[in-house]
C-alpha cells in the first residue's frame, strides 16, 4: 500500500537498501507550509537518493503519521495510521506545463 500525506509520499518497497543509518529524529519531512510530518513508531533513514526520494521508512504495527492538515481526528494535530511495512520516502512532485515541480500543499 502507498500513502500520500500532503506533499509527502510513502511508496511500499520489498526491502531496505544496504548501508543505511537510522535517523533519531521523528520528523520525516518539513512540509511546504512549514509544518512537520512526524511519526510515533518505526525507523526512519534519511538519505538523498535523487530529487524525489529523500529516504526510507520502516513502519511497525500501529505506526501513525502526524500533521496539522492531513489525517483523521478533531485535535490540532491529525493522525494517519500506516500499515506495517517498508517504504521509500518521497517529496511529492507534479507534472505541469513548465515541467516537474514539488507539490505545494
Amino acid at each position: 500500500m502507498n500513502y500520500r500525506h500532503g506533499d509527502l509520499a510513502l511508496i511500499a518497497i520489498k526491502e531496505l537498501p544496504q548501508g543505511l543509518t537510522e535517523t533519531k529524529s521523528k520528523v520525516i519531512m518539513i512540509g511546504s507550509g512549514g509544518n512537520d510530518h512526524t511519526f510515533d513508531k518505526g525507523r526512519l533513514y534519511l538519505t538523498i537518493v535523487n530529487q524525489f526520494t529523500i529516504g526510507y521508512f520502516e513502519a511497525v504495527e500501529g505506526t501513525k503519521l502526524f500533521h496539522i492538515e492531513h489525517g483523521e481526528g478533531s485535535k490540532k494535530i491529525k493522525e494517519a495510521l500506516i500499515q506495517k511495512g517498508i517504504y521509500e520516502v518521497r517529496k511529492q512532485q507534479e507534472d505541469t506545463h513548465e515541467g516537474m515541480r514539488p507539490v505545494i500543499d
